[in-house]
């Protein structure tokens, strides 16, 4: 091969002393044997971590580990229940290549994990399938990045911000809502209005991707009006973003290898490389464009003595920017252009899918439970507008309830990892026995170990939350157990925003939009499944959605009847 390929030129870079074909030949055995020693350390690694005397379950797949059985159960968060069951609050599975992942449900070691930030942060194979998505975003930046942009953004996630965004979700669900009463239109002269099949999932999907398109960078995607028409005429950027996130599901063996093994991130020409480029490169071009055209109407706005009616979040980032940066501020109090361009796909990711999750699954549970539906439209139908503001959204206290068990019954994500960054002691409430027999109050990790946090479990535990803990019941918040106060949580005595510096910064923004959009959509509408309910399952992914076991192929979808109120 060293004959036909022409590389002579690399030679006047090189000492005269020193043979081409010899460095080359060199280098290459060097490569190997590094990456040899690489790869054998990988695989040796779980041998000599202190994990290795905790118990957990045998088998699983070298290459999948137990993942496969995890993902396989029609309740999400099954398996793990299954497994702490067996070996008790502390256990210890295998993931991708063999590797060790601990699990516990202990509240001590929950807040230390999640508190500790610097120690534990993002698996790199995660913030690889991250990176591919968002750039150098919120969700994607580890350490003092994280803790600088962090600290930038959270005034634009503030009550004062959300407040003034609410009408732009109210507006998007009253919009849906009225949608919705053409499709369901009926014979007037029928006594009793007919049920009208709906998809509600793709129905909430496009909601909330104008909504996060308006509110997060004023940018407006129409995703409803084109479910309406039923054509395909995608906004440029609403194309690249689906199409990333269609390349990026599921797990090729390539995929695998390049999560894991970096020196594989150099095949670049395989066909889902190549979208993601493509679809990277668009989403990138449009971030600067809306940037660039934001900070230049801000500035003019600002030499005129004019202050600036926008509302979204890319608005305010920016225009904090410019003000501290007319103050002389600078460094790690403002975000570069090409920061705040990543948080458009951060927005979202964060922003769109999660939303109309959880509220498709609200929506199931209620066509589940007649009784809390109908008590729910009690409430909402009392109030006398269709425009509530933030602080009214909030005053509904059985809406708040159900929003509270919806996000707690429903695994909206199933769990999150971190690794270890250096060597480091987990304190425990309650001690365990490990294989051997002996008594450990506190868990020894090294660095490279995994924790998972099993947001669902510890959401419905039975220690937790009593008898009832796999049941919807909204009213158990009227007077919440007192152990529920031991979870680490950024809100409501549940794991679902997790905790500690890397709780959900979107939170108040997604629950005051869940709200608007179940306040519209119950106030008008009686919702009953289209399917039975145990047809009903959830299938894991970025998030946990709706899918039928019985029609698996036709992907993620909620069939409802709908029936004017």
């Amino acid at each position: 091969m060293l004959q036909k390929l022409d590389i002579s030129w690399i030679q006047e870079y090189l000492p005269a002393s020193v043979d081409l074909k010899q460095t080359i030949l060199l280098g290459s055995l060097g490569l190997a044997v590094f990456s040899s020693g690489h790869f054998i350390w990988f695989f040796m690694k779980p041998l000599f971590s202190p994990m290795r005397s905790i118990k957990g379950p045998p088998g699983g797949s070298f290459v999948l580990g137990h993942m496969p059985l995890s993902r396989k159960v029609p309740t999400v968060g099954a398996w793990h229940r299954d497994q702490l069951q067996k070996y008790g609050h502390v256990f210890v599975f295998k993931v991708l290549f063999n590797q060790n992942r601990l699990c516990t449900t202990d509240p001590k070691a929950l807040q230390h994990v999640l508190n500790n930030s610097f120690i534990y942060q993002k698996p790199s194979e995660g913030r690889y399938i991250l990176s591919r998505l968002l750039g150098n975003g919120l969700l994607f930046v580890e350490g003092d990045v994280h803790k600088r942009q962090r600290r930038i953004m959270n005034p634009a996630f503030g009550t004062l911000h959300i407040r003034e965004m609410t009408e732009i979700f109210v507006s998007k669900s009253n919009e849906l809502r009225d949608i919705l009463k053409k499709l369901s239109t009926s014979d007037s002269s029928r006594e009793t209005p007919e049920w009208t099949p709906v998809e509600m999932l793709s129905h909430l999907s496009c909601t909330t991707l104008d909504i996060i398109g308006l509110a997060g960078f004023n940018y407006r995607f129409d995703s409803l009006d084109h479910l309406v028409r039923g054509d395909r005429d995608e906004s440029e950027l609403s194309f690249a973003f689906s199409q990333i996130l269609n390349a990026m599901g599921g797990f090729a063996f390539l995929v695998i290898l390049k999560m894991w093994f970096p020196i594989f991130r150099l095949i670049q020409f395989d066909r889902r490389s190549r979208i993601e480029r493509s679809s990277q490169k668009t989403i990138q071009t449009i971030g600067r464009k809306l940037v660039e055209e934001r900070k230049q109407a801000l500035k003019q706005e600002m030499e005129k003595g004019q202050v600036s009616k926008a509302k979204d979040l890319l608005t305010l980032l920016i225009r904090a920017n410019l003000a501290e940066s007319g103050t002389g501020g600078q460094g790690d109090k403002t975000l570069s252009d090409e920061e705040v361009m990543n948080q458009i796909p951060t927005f979202l990711v964060a922003g769109h899918e999660t939303t109309s999750t959880a509220t498709t699954w609200a929506l199931y549970s209620l066509a589940s439970h007649p009784d809390v539906q109908t008590k729910l439209r009690e409430e909402l139908l009392a109030f006398p507008s269709d425009t509530p503001t933030m602080e009214e959204l909030n005053g509904f206290e059985y809406l708040d309830r159900v929003v509270r068990e919806t996000l707690r019954y429903h695994g909206i994500v199933q769990g999150t990892a971190r690794v270890a960054e250096q060597d480091d002691v987990i304190p425990l409430e309650r001690p365990f026995t490990d294989k051997y027999g002996v008594l450990r109050h506190e868990i020894k990790i090294k660095k490279g170990d995994g924790v998972f946090i099993p947001i669902r479990v510890v959401n419905t535990l039975q220690e937790i939350w009593g008898d009832d803990s796999e049941e919807f019941n909204p009213d158990r918040w009227l007077d919440p157990p007192k152990r529920s106060a031991s979870i680490p949580s950024a809100w409501g005595n549940q794991l679902s925003f997790i905790a500690g510096p890397r709780a959900c910064i979107g939170l108040r923004f997604a629950l005051v939009e869940m709200k608007a959009l179940l306040f519209a959509l119950i106030r008008s509408f009686e919702f009953k499944l289209a399917v039975d309910a145990d047809d009903v399952i959830g299938k894991v992914g970025i998030v946990t959605r709706p899918a039928l076991r019985s029609r698996p192929e036709e992907g993620h979808q909620l069939p409802l009847l709908i029936r004017q109120v």
